[in-house]
């Protein structure tokens, strides 16, 4: 980790990592919120995850200054993301889904706590739902079960949650992250495919490294969760549960596994959904031929970033 004397300078190049799968319908929304910001110092990447709707045409055409990789198939947010992050050149990367719109300050205020404390490894956000004043996430907690907690979802916001503190984890829909980070633990686990727990997953080696993980209030947007697929659909809930079970698999002690193991089984044979029991039984009927690979990963798989990005 980065001495804590170390100084910093007061406005790193921060570089604004854009992922897309067929946004041509929100693209202009969020880089016309993102590109006025107040902050001083930024660079915008579009990562085109395999899209077939023209956004990458509407984004070379109409914001000539934002730079573009272009994928030619969807990674999944993970693997499309880490191809943004060595594409990038700043000190600081910040994460950012296309379903969103910034208030101006919003990526200063990302920045900000790494600035005033090198200690920071990775900064969330207050995130609203469109209405813009529904909290949709206040930073998260990890449950025993794998699962997470969004801190103050669907609570109105009263101003509740505008103290900042650390937690467990932020969601990657705006995430700020020093670079210093991904040379110390690796990038994304690009085997989330194609989406869930892969951030939960990175915060969680991040603090074991000894970095903080920090959620900042006064960094505000909205988002469109999950424009893509039906929240709760059986789809959803599927993806949700397979990439929960890797992640426990994968990174919880030995000692909490059995626990977690009965624990998992008993919710099993005991809900009284059958589409929850159906889907239950599906993520690990998809998990359990993929074990060992998960096992050998828990030696640690992970991309490093390249030398030349130091």
């Amino acid at each position: 980790m980065m001495a804590s004397g170390m100084e910093q300078p007061a406005h790193p190049l921060a570089s604004v990592v854009v992922i897309t799968l067929n946004g041509s319908d929100v693209i202009r929304n969020c880089l016309d919120s993102l590109l006025p910001s107040d902050y001083p110092n930024f660079e915008v990447l579009l990562v085109n995850n395999g899209s077939t709707d023209g956004v990458e045409q509407i984004v070379r055409t109409e914001y000539p200054s934002v730079r573009i990789v272009s994928l030619g198939k969807n990674l999944g947010y993970a693997g499309g993301n880490n191809e943004g992050i060595k594409a990038s050149r700043g000190e600081i990367v910040v994460l950012l889904n296309d379903d969103t719109v910034l208030q101006p300050t919003a990526l200063g205020e990302v920045v900000r706590p790494f600035v005033e404390n090198p200690q920071v490894g990775i900064v969330g956000c207050k995130i609203l739902y469109p209405d813009g004043k529904t909290i949709q996430h206040a930073g998260a907690r990890i449950l025993s079960n794998g699962a997470s907690e969004h801190i103050g979802n669907h609570e109105e916001d009263r101003g509740q949650y505008d103290e900042p503190r650390d937690v467990d984890y932020v969601i990657g829909c705006m995430m700020g992250i020093r670079r210093a980070v991904f040379h110390d633990i690796g990038l994304f686990d690009d085997r989330y495919f194609p989406i869930y727990f892969d951030e939960q997953e990175f915060a969680v080696r991040a603090r074991r490294k000894g970095w903080r993980v920090v959620y900042n209030p006064k960094a505000v947007l909205c988002h469109i969760e999950a424009k893509t697929q039906a929240m709760n659909s059986e789809r959803y809930l599927f993806r949700y549960h397979r990439s929960r079970l890797r992640y426990v698999l994968k990174n919880f002690p030995a000692r909490a596994l059995w626990g977690f193991l009965r624990g998992e089984w008993h919710n099993i044979a005991h809900t009284p959904d059958a589409v929850n029991r159906r889907v239950h039984l599906k993520a690990w009927g998809y998990t359990l031929p993929r074990l060992p690979m998960i096992l050998i990963d828990r030696k640690w798989r992970f991309l490093k970033l390249p030398a030349s990005h130091t």
